[in-house]
């Protein structure tokens, strides 16, 4: 075996002695329990080594100390390693099936015996080799780790230069190549005269001066050659060298007068075949190159074999190195490295024996080798036949562990626990084509469903266009139908489907469940069940022209419903991968913001309702090259930016380094990294380190016959071979694309042609399409052709389509051809669809696509243009009912550019129908010129006025938007409107508007007149229909600018209803008339009826639905039902206007909810938080000033009254005079009269008058005179705490101008009183006993504040109650009732602390 100098000149039995390299594995052990901070961790066979080990002890007592040690330590060192390979070799077997037990090796005294034992007890494994004695596995893979340990404690003494000499003698005691004897075989110490050395010169430490890695060049070649005796006795299990080579080594004649015949001798058989395996195949010529060789050439080869016969006749058969290795068994790897450790030569060291093309001459060599060996044993240890003679790039990350590790931690912030950032977490990953962006993404969410975790895949398409949406859609159904799957359903149950199909029946009302079986029609199947798969299957999906913005918000909000559901209901959390964001039209662009900003302003950190994440991670890669190309993406991106609660991480992807090129190219080649540097370092450069460039490059030189892989004769081994210069001179222009295309051309002609046919598709197509084209573009079986095509990695087939296995492959295919051949082939397509187009909305966008690529000029039969442009109106429609104004917009366009000249005459139909069409995608997308262009085309070419009536809509829906076109939309609206037969007074008196009004009362009020018009039969003249329709247009605009013609509208509108029939819109005009009675004649009993009728015959049109709901809860029910039940009512329809994109309706439900939450006390820290949600996730969202403008400050009353420390102190900061004096300026009296209301409110509580007096006498007048018959609202609490204010102004100064102001506001409330005593009857109670204070009628005063208190703590007005016990402290103060004060005072205290006012109650307790 081994033994230390001392060792070899011992006279005892060799069994008796412990070897050098038995002790160097003892001191391991030992010196790894020691040094606990070795950064490889534990010892060697654990896979670490220790930094700094003393192997050898020169003097007697340590030398007798480490004996011992050994004696002691070896039984159990040796059935640790018995033990180790005995569970790797079970490991080995189990793969095949086998079951493999060894016994426990009983504490043999040599490591020798060890390996003998390994040898005669073990099964053999399916790679072993089969040229001699096998190996097994566990004994190779054990043998590995122990040679690894051991290149790597060699390996550090070269790793220290820095030290002094004192250091460098006692931290330096390593074992050095002089310390090593293999049997016979040695290497010479300076003392020792019996061995020559295989290096005539010792480079031990012998002055101080010298720097032992000065002459590392030398002693690092010395002792790999040292390691390599070791392995090669290690991996023999004790086989001795060949004869001859233990006989050159005996005399340093020898040795020199054979140094090169014993190169030749000891690897020509294998070098003269492998000498340039992993290298230069330049060095290696066939012998049947002889004749082209130069003389020079031929002489070496002729002198070459003279030394290989000379040798061979000297030394008769004798074997190899190498060879005697495959006998043994070893792995052709390891026989490898070990020939190459023992060739390395330096050429100053004269006395080098071995030496080849590729010899190992640094510890840095041998550990990578043998680091690949031991952690990848199957491919680089074993013995593995390779059928395959191409590369096989692995399909995993290089270089990518890092951005890997961010993606997951980016993941779990977003998983809904307590413990996630409050942040909706997106990641953008950039990089070229190729840089690997999809495949991180992949290996990502690999591991993240390991974990439980769901995924939706988006692939967006730069060519093709296809259904509306479909990308987004189809990833959601195609989750559906992984859920209908039996195997599915067996493996989670159906509890799963159960809870999913609960979630989504409560999400969803009949009239969205339609629109999402447009989309995904899977999820029919999801919802459906025995009790309503009927009537799932009976809805249809209607839509609403009129109502094309809303309907764009309302697919929105559908999507983001739905993916809640998913979510909830899986109780999983969801991966959102958007792959190739850049090709990704506006409407899904658009889709995704909206579910971005969604989920980001759904998070909250609110301690009792906190959402504190979403349980969706939304990753998006984009090509960096690509990103300024597209204006949309980079809205989008600046979009999602500014989201709240969303965070963006920006992740972007390099390009691969040298080395990690050469892990991939040994990998691919499964060849050793040292011997691909060479081959990786010319990849790189021509590569730049793309992994997919890398990929397709290698399989290029494979094919140009520049990358060979073939079987020597010689060395009986499979191997590699390149020629250097040959790949270096190849120039690439084009990158990767070149290839390809040079790939693509070395197909046949019906695979080539297979190829640029699915390319005209896009990445990937359904096999239900291709079924349809099955014997097109002159190919008799297409499908036949793709599997030939994805056996090649072309593309990839699944369960249901065909697609391309890189968008760079598509490129390439879309290059193959010429511009004719493309187009030949796309028409060919064009005619196979055609027939299928009409019935088939998929197939409908695929055909259309396919009509714009080919384009109107190369269309040239006029039916067939008309043919083409029809399918175009038809696919621009089905668009728009997606939402998808984009889309429709293109369609319209290549319709229109299909038409002739004098298309107005040819063609009148088709025109009319593409520019209307055009006019109103154009006006959804905000295209203005373009909308205007349309409009002028229809209204000049029509041919009747009623031609212009779908136009007209459009005109006056832009002018009632535009916001500054009000005037112009009232003008152009009446003149439609006259034209229709409906005419209207150009300036109306009060007396025509009351007497309209109270005519049309008298129509519908009344049972048998209610009964009537439930009664009516549905609309059928076709002119009143469209004047119904534009009267609801006139009636919004009137409600916006408050115009006096908002009762002639209504009125008209339900006097052509009770005339013509019912109409959508009747229920509208009835809800309309109703606010009308209440607002201006009060009459809020007929009103309330007959907006209950209105809701009774509206139907299930929930934009009408919305409109009336919040007419009746936010304006007409409140003066007869307690007001905290119309509260919830409000947030419903707050809810249902925002689920159906009816913003504008929304937006006022939820102010009308505001306020009348603050007004009538609701508890105010909840409410604060309702409110600032509100604010932000719509008001500052969709632009509304004027909302926004009423809302602050409701939001800034309730921080006053909380007296929170990040809110207004006091009234008069966040209310001042110039605030309500600029919104009368803009005639935004609503919004003036609700800031003034809170403003008296904040001072009544706080009694801060000295502020207000001049405010209140300036607006109180002035209100009662414009509202003085007006019923809102905010009338009653103006009047309220206008009255309270008045009162105790009159008390100080007795101004009868107070006085005026309070008589009117109790008068009000009496008449209001008298309507609903829940909401009135307590205001009214205390204004009545502030009045008897103020007239001194003490005995009155007290009784009113009593019912007062009374009233307002029976229906629940529990800041009025406070309002009322402290107003009536203060008058039994004043009165001299002092027993009631203190009372009176808690419970005030008491109420403001229930409603959190703290505010009110510090300046309460602190008051004398």
């Amino acid at each position: 075996m081994f033994s230390t100098k001392q060792q070899q000149q011992s006279s005892e039995p060799a069994s008796k002695n412990v070897s050098a390299w038995e002790s160097l594995i003892l001191d391991l052990e030992s010196h790894g329990d020691d040094d606990d901070d070795d950064e490889e961790g534990g010892w060697f066979l654990n896979g670490g080594t220790s930094s700094s080990l003393q192997l050898s002890a020169r003097s007697g007592n340590g030398e007798e100390k480490m004996e011992q040690e050994s004696e002691d330590r070896l039984p159990q060192l040796l059935t640790n390693i018995h033990r180790d390979s005995s569970a790797a070799a079970a490991n080995a077997s189990n793969d095949r099936g086998e079951q493999q037990t060894s016994p426990i090796l009983e504490s043999p005294s040599q490591l020798k015996d060890w390996m003998a034992h390994q040898s005669t007890n073990t099964k053999y494994a399916p790679h072993s080799n089969h040229m001699g004695r096998k190996m097994d596995a566990a004994y190779s893979l054990k043998a590995a780790q122990i040679a690894l340990s051991l290149a790597k404690c060699f390996g550090r003494q070269f790793e220290q230069d820095d030290m002094d000499e004192e250091s460098r003698h006692e931290d330096l005691q390593y074992i050095h190549y002089e310390d090593v004897i293999v049997d016979n075989i040695i290497v010479k110490t300076e003392d020792s005269g019996e061995v020559v050395s295989a290096v005539l010169e010792s480079t031990s430490f012998t002055s101080g001066a010298t720097n032992h890695r000065s002459v590392g060049g030398n002693t690092e070649r010395r002792q790999v050659l040292a390691l390599g005796m070791i392995m090669y006795d290690l991996f023999t299990q004790g086989n001795p060298f060949p004869q001859r080579i233990q006989q050159s080594l005996k005399s340093s004649a020898s040795a020199l007068s054979f140094s090169k015949s014993l190169r030749i001798s000891e690897h020509s058989e294998e070098d003269d075949d492998r000498g340039a395996s992993g290298g230069d195949r330049r060095k290696n010529k066939d012998d049947d190159d002889d004749d082209e060789m130069d003389e020079s050439d031929q002489q070496e080869l002729f002198v070459r074999k003279q030394r290989l016969r000379r040798c061979d006749d000297e030394k008769g058969k004798e074997q190899s190195v190498s060879k005697l290795l495959k006998l043994a068994g070893v792995p052709i790897s390891i026989c490898r490295l070990i020939s190459d450790m023992l060739s390395n030569r330096d050429d100053n060291d004269i006395g080098g024996l071995f030496q080849c093309d590729k010899s190992v001459s640094s510890f840095a060599e041998v550990i990578m080798d043998l680091e690949q060996m031991v952690d990848q044993p199957k491919d680089f240890l074993y013995d593995t036949i390779r059928l395959n003679a191409k590369p096989i790039v692995r399909d995993k990350l290089y270089s990518r562990q890092k951005e890997l590790e961010q993606g997951i931690e980016l993941a779990g912030r977003c998983v809904m626990d307590a413990s996630s950032s409050v942040k909706q977490e997106v990641l953008i990953i950039s990089g070229l084509s190729g840089s690997g962006k999809s495949s991180l993404v992949n290996e990502l969410i690999a591991q993240l469903t390991s974990n439980g975790w769901e995924s939706l895949h988006c692939k967006f398409d730069q060519i093709g266009r296809r259904k509306p949406l479909s990308t987004i859609a189809s990833a959601f159904d195609s989750l559906f139908l992984s859920l209908l799957s039996t195997e599915n359903t067996r493996l989670c149950g159906n509890d799963t489907l159960g809870d999913m199909r609960t979630n989504l029946l409560e999400s969803f009302d009949e009239e969205s469940f339609p629109i999402l079986f447009h989309l995904m029609p899977n999820l029919r199947r999801v919802v459906s069940n025995d009790d309503n798969s009927t009537e799932m299957q009976q809805t249809d999906y209607v839509f609403d022209e009129s109502a094309m913005i809303s309907s764009k918000i309302r697919m929105h909000n559908l999507f983001y419903e739905l993916l809640k559901a998913i979510t909830s209901s899986r109780g999983s959390p969801m991966l959102l991968f958007l792959d190739d964001l850049h090709w990704a039209d506006s409407a899904s662009l658009e889709l995704i913001s909206f579910l971005i900003e969604e989920m980001g302003a759904s998070i909250t950190d609110d301690p009792i309702t906190y959402v504190r994440g979403t349980n969706v991670f939304i990753i998006g890669t984009v090509r960096s090259n690509e990103v300024d190309n597209s204006s949309d993406l980079t809205e989008f991106l600046e979009q999602v930016q500014s989201c709240r609660n969303v965070t963006v991480t920006d992740m972007s992807l390099q390009d691969l380094s040298p080395d990690d090129v050469n892990v991939m190219t040994s990998e691919a080649l499964y060849y050793s990294q040292r011997l691909t540097r060479s081959l990786a370092d010319i990849i790189h450069q021509k590569t730049e380190g793309n992994p997919f460039f890398v990929k397709e490059f290698l399989n290029d030189l494979t094919v140009e016959n520049l990358l060979v892989y073939r079987f020597s004769e010689r060395t009986w081994e499979w191997e590699w071979e390149w020629d250097e210069e040959l790949i270096e001179s190849r120039a690439i222009s084009d990158g990767v694309a070149e290839i390809l295309t040079r790939k693509l051309l070395r197909l046949s002609k019906d695979q080539l042609s297979g190829l640029v046919m699915l390319s005209c598709f896009g990445s990937e197509v359904s096999l239900e399409v291709l079924a349809l084209i099955r014997s097109s573009c002159s190919n008799s079986d297409v499908m036949n052709t793709l599997d030939c095509l994805a056996q090649a990695r072309f593309v990839e087939r699944t369960d249901e389509k065909y697609r391309f296995v890189h968008d760079t492959i598509l490129l390439a295919a879309q290059d193959a051809v010429d511009e004719n051949d493309h187009m030949i082939i796309m028409k060919e397509l064009l005619q196979a669809l055609l027939p299928y187009g009409y019935s088939d909305d998929t197939i409908l966008f695929i055909v259309v696509d396919l009509i714009s690529r080919v384009g109107a000029e190369r269309v040239h039969d006029s039916e067939t243009r008309l043919l083409y442009a029809q399918l175009n109106v038809t696919a621009a429609k089905k668009a728009t009912k997606t939402t998808d104004f984009s889309s429709a917009s293109t369609c319209v366009k290549c319709g229109i550019s299909l038409l002739s000249d004098g298309h107005w005459v040819t063609s009148y139909r088709l025109s009319l129908e593409l520019f209307n069409q055009s006019a109103l995608v154009e006006w959804a997308l905000g295209n203005t010129e373009h909308m205007m262009r349309s409009l002028d085309e229809v209204f000049n070419n029509a041919n009747c006025f009623e031609d212009t009536l779908r136009a007209a809509h459009v005109k006056l829906a832009y002018l009632r938007m535009t916001g500054n076109c009000l005037v112009e939309a009232f003008d152009y609206g009446f003149q439609i409107l006259e034209q229709l037969g409906e005419t209207f007074p150009a300036t109306p008196k009060n007396a025509i508007i009351a007497q309209e009004i109270l005519g049309t009362k008298q129509l519908v009020t009344g049972p048998l007149n209610e009964s009537k018009l439930r009664g009516l039969a549905e609309m059928t003249d076709s002119t009143k229909k469209e004047a119904m329709a534009f009267l609801e247009e006139m009636l919004i605009c009137s409600y916006q600018s408050q115009s006096i013609y908002f009762p002639l509208i209504a009125c008209r509108m339900v006097r052509i209803t009770l005339q013509y029939g019912r109409a959508k819109t009747s229920c509208v005009g009835l809800a309309s008339l109703a606010l009308s009675l209440v607002t201006v004649f009060s009459d809020f009993s007929e009103g309330y009826s007959m907006v209950k009728t209105s809701m009774s015959i509206a139907g299930s049109d929930k934009r009408v639905l919305c409109y009336i709901k919040t007419t009746a809860y936010g304006m007409i029910n409140i003066w007869k039902e307690p007001i905290q039940a119309i509260l919830p009512q409000l947030k419903d329809v707050y809810n249902m206007s925002l689920k159906h994109g009816l913003i504008d309706n929304a937006l006022a439900a939820g102010m009308f909810h505001a306020y009348r939450s603050f007004f009538t006390g609701s508890l105010l820290q909840p409410l604060s938080k309702e409110v600032a949600l509100f604010i932000r996730n719509n008001l500052e969202r969709h632009k509304r000033m004027v909302m926004h403008l009423c809302a602050l400050p409701v939001s800034n009353g309730i921080s006053c009254l909380r007296g929170s420390s990040f809110g207004p102190q006091y009234v008069e900061e966040f209310i001042t005079e110039e605030q309500l004096a600029e919104a009368l300026r803009n005639k935004e009296s609503t919004v003036c009269e609700g800031m003034l209301a809170i403003k008296m409110m904040c001072t009544s509580i706080f009694r801060r008058f000295d502020g207000v007096k001049a405010t209140a006498r300036q607006y109180l007048e002035l209100f009662e005179r414009q509202g003085s018959a007006s019923a809102q609202f905010v009338n009653i609490y103006r009047l309220f705490y206008g009255g309270l204010l008045s009162l105790h102004f009159y008390r100080e100064s007795r101004d009868q101008f107070w006085m005026d102001r309070a008589a009117h506001a109790i008068q009000k409330m009496e008449v209001w009183a008298a309507e609903s005593v829940w909401n009135f009857e307590n205001k009214l109670f205390l204004l009545q006993a502030e009045r008897h204070y103020a007239f001194g009628e003490m005995d009155h005063a007290a009784e009113k504040y009593k019912l007062a208190q009374e009233s307002s703590k029976k229906h629940r007005f529990l800041h009025e109650e406070a309002l009322a016990c402290e107003l009536a402290a203060n008058f039994h103060e004043k009165a001299g009732n002092v027993k009631f004060v203190a009372e009176l005072i808690d419970r005030a205290v008491c109420c403001y602390q229930t409603w959190g006012a703290e505010g009110k109650v510090q300046s309460l307790l602190l008051s004398p």
